[in-house]
């Protein structure tokens, strides 16, 4: 597959009762990464649709590149008469730190309108949403208020709110491919684009992998950003030694150096300029030691002669029994 243009949505929703007023506890809200992956030949245009949801935007990214390179391998997905097993390639995808520490992870693959494949829990609107949306031909825009027509048919009229914004933009084209890539977070907005060529004389451009350095890129930032604050954290004391969170620590700091390694791969393969400069994982992370060295404050210390409790339920913080 040649061309081939996304973006990777972070959405918010908020579902809400307009008799009950402006309670916010009334509301109900449903969060999602979304990312559209069209499949096209050169020869027939438009071949397949999916649409990949899920709860870290890294995932859902690597999802939709495990996608396109089914498609380039073997061709149509949906189509076959040996069904594409969907949860060996979630299985592929999610690795040993994500298995040990994110146990809210999940996704959910869609088709036609209906989910084909799904892991973890999820909000069942977002199914609703889907189907509104092949419903008006791929119109996102009419899929809220067509949604909002379907619950007011079941005798529940309701007010849906839509807040999204663009996380991940990718355009192959031409033997060339652009990704610019904007992460919010509470202290600052990480705004980085490159681009991607194949290398003289080399092979054309790998779609799928560089998508999967894209990935890296957007779990790498937000992973060294914990990890910055979580030094910082075991230095002053806030987290103990051999809890949990410091080998959580230790095995993200680890992860980190896989994701580099990954994104090393890319630029092997390819030429790769970055704008305005390529985010140095462990750059990242020494700032972000230094902000939790402005804003953090160590534990009260216990009165002299007086030794903390043990946990009510007699176990130490790291689990094992006193």
């Amino acid at each position: 597959m040649q061309n081939f243009t996304s973006s990777l949505l972070r959405e918010k929703f908020i579902i809400h009762d307009p008799k009950a007023g402006n309670k916010k506890e009334s509301a109900i809200i449903a969060l999602s990464n979304r990312f559209v992956v069209e499949l096209e030949t050169p020869k027939d245009g438009l071949d397949e649709l999916f649409i990949v949801r899920g709860h870290n935007m890294h995932s859902v990214v690597r999802m939709a590149a495990r996608i396109i390179r089914e498609f380039e391998q073997l061709g149509p997905i949906s189509r076959r008469q040996t069904p594409f097993d969907w949860e060996k390639a979630w299985g592929s995808i999610v690795n040993d730190y994500e298995y040990a520490y994110n146990p809210q992870r999940w996704i959910a693959i869609y088709h036609g309108g209906k989910c084909v494949f799904s892991a973890g829990e999820y909000h069942p609107f977002l199914d609703m949403i889907e189907k509104c949306d092949h419903g008006n031909n791929q119109d996102y825009d009419y899929a809220i208020p067509m949604a909002e027509k379907m619950f007011e048919a079941a005798g529940k009229r309701l007010n849906i709110t839509h807040d999204a914004n663009v996380a991940l933009s990718v355009h192959f084209e031409r033997g060339e491919g652009r990704c610019g890539v904007i992460l919010r977070g509470s202290n600052q907005t990480t705004t980085f684009s490159f681009v991607v060529k194949s290398k003289s004389g080399g092979t054309a451009i790998n779609i799928p992998q560089c998508l999967g350095g894209a990935a890296a890129f957007l779990e790498g930032v937000q992973m060294a950003f914990l990890m910055g604050m979580n030094t910082e954290k075991l230095r002053i004391g806030l987290i103990e030694r051999f809890s949990k969170e410091e080998k959580q620590t230790r095995e993200g700091k680890q992860r980190l150096g896989r994701l580099a390694n990954e994104i090393a791969n890319m630029e092997a393969a390819h030429e790769v300029r970055y704008r305005p400069e390529k985010p140095e994982f462990y750059l990242l992370m020494a700032q972000a030691e230094e902000l939790g060295q402005r804003i953090l404050e160590p534990p009260e210390k216990a009165p002299e002669g007086h030794e903390l409790d043990a946990p009510a339920d007699g176990n130490t913080p790291d689990g094992e029994a006193v």
